[in-house]
């Protein structure tokens, strides 16, 4: 029996590397725009600011990061990789030091406006990579192990001030993450290109692109997506958002290195994503999402009942392992349903459903926090999910009723 041929073992260990190195890129990318979350109270301190109102710069920084996808979007298929990636993450770096120089609030966020927008170039470039990189039966494990990266990145963007305040301040923790990005950006020359992708893109003109990408949220078979995943997305991110303020709060009385450490919970979701990707090719994309759907809306509901850490620490890590096991599925039953040269803008997108919805959330969802307390937020939260869990069953429902007229 004989090995692999040395071409396609030459072929594996370039998809391999491709992969490491999308990795990367958009995980440091990611944990930019989530930099704010676990050093609110110190942020808020810093301006003389009430704490929640330290949440705008997370709320600026998402929404841009959202609306940037829609702009960045139908470039994804007509510009290098590298060439957006490297683009991002210079402008991600001069954005922080920005930030951490500021002397008035709204200086910061105007600087993490800008963090979320150069941000968002690096995944959009990365999700857009993964369809022509990846081998057709892998590519739901491909997108998982992308999402892999960006939970890791939501991880340690959620993480590492706080575990870093102590010690360099918030302004020498975001300076220090700005230095990192630009050592990614190094790494970013070695992503690949598809010039056959980037070709087919180029016969149409820009304002066609951004035309098309705005009729794929409203496509009869995209549209139940997106909307699943604004709704996952509202609950999920409007609940971690305000997690943070509760954490700080009796009974748990957490400081923001502890905080801190709680957000590293949610590298759970590294494993999650990727086997979630496989275990679509074997039970369907549909029923994975429904299953990770379900698992979010409990561990929303334990959250928002939990006294104890030894109650909080579950739900945390069920909500972080539910929303990205959702993923890989939403990402896969999107590229399944749109050409190659429309794979990018339909990926940038969803994400761009989903970092709007978060942004909706964290601003929604303040009024309820300020009166009724983190309870009120977890349930609009379970409420958003239970919206996502409804169009995911008729998706379920309508794929299977084809299979039974497929059968007779």
């Amino acid at each position: 029996m004989t090995g692999p041929h040395p071409a396609e073992r030459g072929v594996a260990s370039g998809r391999l590397r491709s992969l490491l190195i999308a990795c990367l890129v958009t995980c440091l990318a990611v944990a930019a725009v989530y930099l704010p979350q676990s050093v609110f109270p110190v942020i808020a301190q810093s301006f003389g600011l009430e704490e929640s109102a330290a949440r705008l710069t997370f709320t600026y920084a998402s929404v841009a990061y959202g609306v940037a996808f829609f702009v960045v979007g139908p470039w994804t298929d007509r510009v290098r990789p590298q060439v957006l990636a490297s683009i991002g993450l210079v402008v991600t770096a001069g954005a922080l030091a920005l930030a951490s120089a500021s002397a008035t609030y709204p200086t910061l966020l105007i600087a993490m406006t800008v963090t979320g927008a150069a941000a968002a170039m690096v995944p959009a470039a990365m999700f857009a990579l993964v369809p022509g990189m990846a081998p057709p039966k892998q590519l739901g494990s491909y997108f998982g192990v992308i999402i892999a990266a960006s939970v890791t990145g939501i991880s340690i963007g959620r993480a590492l001030p706080g575990v870093l305040a102590d010690y360099l301040s918030w302004r020498g923790a975001f300076q220090a993450f700005g230095a990192i990005l630009l050592l990614a950006m190094l790494f970013a020359q070695w992503l690949p290109a598809h010039p056959a992708r980037e070709a087919a893109a180029a016969k149409r003109p820009w304002l066609r692109l951004y035309e098309e990408a705005v009729q794929l949220l409203v496509t009869p078979g995209l549209a139940p997506l997106f909307l699943t995943g604004f709704g996952l997305f509202f609950g999920y991110l409007g609940c971690i958002t305000f997690l943070t303020y509760r954490l700080n709060q009796a009974p748990f009385s957490l400081s923001s290195i502890q905080i801190g450490a709680v957000g590293f919970l949610g590298l759970i979701a590294v494993l999650g994503a990727p086997l979630s990707g496989a275990l679509a090719a074997r039970i369907g994309a549909r029923l994975v999402a429904l299953l990770s759907l379900v698992l979010a809306t409990a561990s929303i509901i334990v959250l928002g009942q939990a006294g104890s850490l030894s109650v909080a620490v579950p739900g945390v890590l069920g909500l972080f392992l539910g929303v990205f096991s959702c993923q890989p599925a939403i990402f896969a039953l999107i590229a399944s349903q749109v050409p190659a040269d429309k794979r990018g803008a339909s990926s940038s997108m969803y994400l761009l459903t989903c970092f709007v919805a978060g942004g909706a959330a964290s601003w929604a969802l303040g009024p309820l926090w300020s009166r009724y307390g983190f309870t009120a937020v977890t349930y609009a939260s379970a409420a958003a999910l239970l919206v996502a869990i409804a169009l995911m069953s008729l998706e379920l429902a309508s794929e299977r009723a084809g299979l039974v007229g497929m059968a007779k």
